[in-house]
């Protein structure tokens, strides 16, 4: 009975200087893994070092260790999914699409199919915009495809389509004497006088963008003033609305 209790702490100190020794190992293996490969001035790559040998390598322990951890990972995984398809709380929620991708459009949700259409109009009204910097200052005279692109913009539901029509046509009668040139036909002046002077009720324009006014007043005033009241149906005011600028500051602009 004596002997075996004396020989319980050398076992006690052998097992530490095992454990010790795995711990070495493993830590050497894991710098190798991470240290980057040298290349020597012939251009082939340095060997690393040897590493040292301890006795749970030599044992094989540290890789029996390792294997019996990537088999309990393994093992975890299997048993995870195999109680979530008992148990449906425990399965992943269903990954979420992006609010542009195509499926979102037979989505049962009506907030995410309108997602999906208002970010289509974004792209749609940030392309006319661009496809309409591209006509300003283009003469419709010229190509007749100019003045079906700036009508098209001045009827578009989006306020910043409707500018940039408005904008085009100003731009288009820089540098030209009144009365020649430009985009000043008489279906663009129709449609400009009835932005700048109908109304649909006591205090609601027919335009509601007052940007979209002030510059359509502006590309009348290039154009030589709003046609006949009768040709828009509506109602021809003797002065312009309040909000518009004055005539010197008009003229400043066209100048430019």
């Amino acid at each position: 009975m004596t002997g075996a209790t004396h020989a319980w702490p050398v076992l006690f100190a052998c097992g530490c200087l095992v454990l010790a020794s795995g711990c070495t190992s493993l830590n050497v293996l894991e710098r190798q893994a991470t240290t980057p490969v040298l290349i020597g001035p012939d251009g082939v790559a340095t060997p690393p070092a040897p590493v040292p040998m301890t006795l749970p390598r030599f044992l094989g322990i540290d890789t029996i260790g390792r294997r019996c951890i990537r088999k309990t990972v393994l093992l975890g995984q299997i048993t995870y999914e195999k109680a979530a398809t008992a148990v449906p709380a425990l399965q992943p929620p269903p990954m979420s699409l992006p609010s542009s991708h195509p499926a979102n459009a037979a989505s049962p949700s009506p907030a995410v199919a309108g997602a999906l259409k208002a970010k289509e109009a974004k792209v749609a009204t940030a392309a006319k915009v661009k496809a309409l910097g591209v006509l300003a200052g283009e003469d419709c005279s010229v190509n007749p495809h100019v003045e079906e692109g700036i009508l098209a913009g001045l009827d578009d539901v989006s306020a910043d389509v409707r500018i940039a029509a408005i904008e085009a046509v100003i731009a288009s009668r820089r540098g030209c004497d009144p009365g020649c040139g430009g985009c000043c036909s008489i279906p663009i002046r129709q449609k400009l006088t009835r932005m700048v002077f109908e109304k649909t009720g006591p205090c609601c324009w027919f335009e509601p963008s007052s940007k979209a006014r002030r510059l359509a007043r502006l590309a009348l005033d290039a154009c030589g003033g709003p046609v006949e009241p009768d040709s828009c149906d509506c109602e021809l005011q003797t002065d312009y609305p309040i909000e518009g600028p004055p005539p010197e500051v008009i003229q400043q602009i066209l100048s430019e």
